[in-house]
């Protein structure tokens, strides 16, 4: 195998890899806005709960 044409293997290699970790970091922010969704229904959970619970006593 010629020099050119390892050079040009690496160079796709690396353009594959840069794309793995675009999409990556795509699902990365996704899941971190669904965990953020989720931090704030329990949050509000909680004090529907915590409400109802002092209106009891």
């Amino acid at each position: 195998m010629n020099q050119a044409v390892l050079i040009g293997r690496i160079r796709d290699r690396i353009n594959v890899l840069k794309s793995e970790q675009i999409g990556l970091k795509l699902f990365i922010q996704s899941d971190q806005n669904r965990h953020e969704a989720l931090e704030k229904a329990i949050s509000e959970l909680n004090w529907v709960l915590e409400t109802i619970e002092h209106e009891e006593d």
